[in-house]
């Protein structure tokens, strides 16, 4: 899992990562966080290792699949998935759509494609 906050964390993740998800990921991570700019929240990537246990994330204790979204959409091979944890603070996940993306994870976010 990768948490951006703002493009300046992309910028310090460009030196130290290369992972695939990451390097797959990179333009469509870099338009979220240039759209979502301003805005309270913070931006998770979701990686392999990810799609099977439950989240860490302080406003977030679930597994994936059992995230109520408020909204999924799919672009460049990449499901764009927004979960609210109040009226003013969002959580956008990106989830590649990779052949390690479970089949029930899978047709859960497509159910909820806008």
């Amino acid at each position: 899992m990768i948490v951006l906050k703002a493009l300046k964390d992309l910028n310090d993740l460009n030196r130290q990562l290369t992972t695939t998800t990451y390097i797959t990921s990179h333009p469509i991570i870099r338009q979220t966080l240039e759209r979502s700019q301003g805005l309270d929240g913070y931006l998770i990537v979701i990686e392999k290792e990810d799609v099977s246990g439950v989240l860490r994330l302080p406003e977030l204790k679930r597994r994936l699949i059992d995230i109520p979204w408020e909204g999924v959409t799919r672009k460049d091979g990449h499901y764009h998935a927004v979960y609210l944890t109040n009226n003013e603070f969002s959580l956008e996940f990106l989830i590649p759509d990779a052949d390690w993306l479970p089949a029930d994870l899978k047709r859960a976010l497509e159910e909820q494609l806008l």
